[in-house]
C-alpha cells in the first residue's frame, strides 16, 4: 500500500511539475495565438503564477491565474456604462442569454443550467460592468459553456429577434378586453419588486443625488417608470458601442490547457474583430462646496401605517 501510496505522489508531482513547465514557458513580449503577453508574476495572495494579455488584432485584455485547480473558470466582462435610468445593461444581460448564432434556442442558460456539469453559472450587472462567469471541472463541458457564452456576448440573436427585447425587458399587456393596458417584462417585473423595498428606494435616491454629473446617479438595472422609454434603436446601439473585445476583460482560472484556451478564443472570436478605438469611461464626481439636504418618497402600501417608517442617510462623495 506503501508503494502504491508512493507511486501515486511521484506521478501526481510530475503532473504538476509538467504542467508549471508548461505555463512557465510563456514569455513576457511573445504573442500565442493572438495573444501578446505583457506581464507574468507570481501573487501570493493567490498563490499562483498570473499572466497579462493584449490580443493584438482586437484589443481584448486577458489574466490568467494559472493554478492546478479542476475547477476551471472562465468569464467575459464588458465595461458597460449606463446612460440612463431604462436598465439597458442589465436587459442587455438578459437578452444576449436567449440564443445566438452558433446555439439558436430560446434560453441556452437554462438548458446549460439544467444539463451541463458546470459549478458555477450566472451573470451579473453592477453599476459600470456586466459580467458572464462560469466553472466546470469537466474539460469538455468548460469549453462548451466557454463556447456558448461567448457567442452570446458578441453574436447574440438581439440583431434578427426584436421579440427578445420585448420579453426580457417590456411590453403592453392586455389581460382582457375590459382591463386596462399595463406593461411587462422580465426585467420590468424585476426591479418593480425590488424597488418594492424601501432600501432599494433610498440607495437609488442616494446615488442619484451624491453623483449627479456621471453615469452612477442611474440605475444601471433599471428604474421602473424608465424601462419603458428603451427603444429597440437605443439598445442595439448599446451592443454595438460597449460588447466590443476592445471593451471587455476575459478571466482564466485552473488547470485547462492554457494553450487551447488562447487558441480557441482566438480562432473562433477575437480574429473576427480589429481593434477599436472607443474608450468606455466615467469621470469622476467633484466634491460639493456645501452640504445638500435632499427629501424623496417612496410608496407604501394603501392603508398601511407611516409611523416610524422614515429613512435617513448620511452620505459623502
Amino acid at each position: 500500500m506503501k508503494a502504491i501510496s508512493f507511486l501515486l505522489l511521484i506521478s501526481f508531482t510530475i503532473i504538476l511539475f509538467s504542467s508549471n513547465l508548461l505555463w512557465a514557458g510563456y514569455k513576457v513580449d511573445k504573442t500565442y495565438h493572438g495573444f501578446k503577453l505583457k506581464e507574468k508574476r507570481f501573487v501570493k495572495e493567490v498563490n499562483a503564477e498570473c499572466y497579462y494579455f493584449i490580443h493584438e488584432k482586437s484589443g481584448a485584455r486577458l489574466l490568467k491565474i494559472a493554478v492546478d485547480d479542476p475547477n476551471k473558470t472562465f468569464s467575459i466582462s464588458f465595461k458597460t456604462v449606463p446612460e440612463s435610468d431604462a436598465g439597458t445593461p442589465h436587459i442587455m444581460e438578459h437578452s444576449v442569454l436567449n440564443g445566438s448564432k452558433n446555439f439558436p434556442v430560446k434560453s441556452p442558460f437554462d438548458i446549460l443550467s439544467k444539463g451541463s456539469l458546470n459549478t458555477f453559472l450566472n451573470a451579473m450587472t453592477g453599476g459600470d460592468i456586466t459580467i458572464y462567469p462560469v466553472a466546470s471541472m469537466n474539460d469538455k463541458d468548460y469549453f462548451n459553456l466557454m463556447h456558448v457564452y461567448l457567442d452570446a456576448v458578441f453574436n447574440p440573436l438581439i440583431y434578427d429577434d426584436p421579440r427578445i427585447l420585448k420579453q426580457e425587458g417590456w411590453h403592453h399587456e392586455l389581460l382582457h378586453k375590459d382591463s386596462s393596458v399595463v406593461y411587462k417584462g422580465v426585467v420590468y417585473n424585476e426591479m418593480k419588486g425590488a424597488f418594492s423595498s424601501p432600501i432599494r428606494e433610498l440607495g437609488y435616491q442616494i446615488d442619484k443625488h451624491l453623483f449627479p454629473d456621471n453615469s452612477y446617479h442611474f440605475s444601471s438595472g433599471g428604474y421602473p417608470s424608465a424601462i419603458p422609454t428603451l427603444t429597440y434603436d437605443d439598445f442595439i446601439n448599446f451592443h454595438k458601442k460597449y460588447y466590443h473585445p476592445s471593451n471587455s476583460y476575459i478571466y482564466l482560472y485552473g488547470n485547462a490547457d492554457f494553450d487551447k484556451e488562447l487558441e480557441f478564443i482566438d480562432k473562433e472570436y477575437l480574429s473576427n474583430y480589429t481593434k477599436s478605438d472607443f474608450k468606455a469611461s466615467i469621470p469622476l464626481q467633484k466634491p460639493f462646496d456645501n452640504m445638500k439636504q435632499i427629501t424623496a418618497y417612496y410608496s407604501a402600501a394603501e392603508g398601511s401605517s407611516t409611523e416610524d417608517q422614515t429613512y435617513i442617510a448620511l452620505n459623502y462623495v
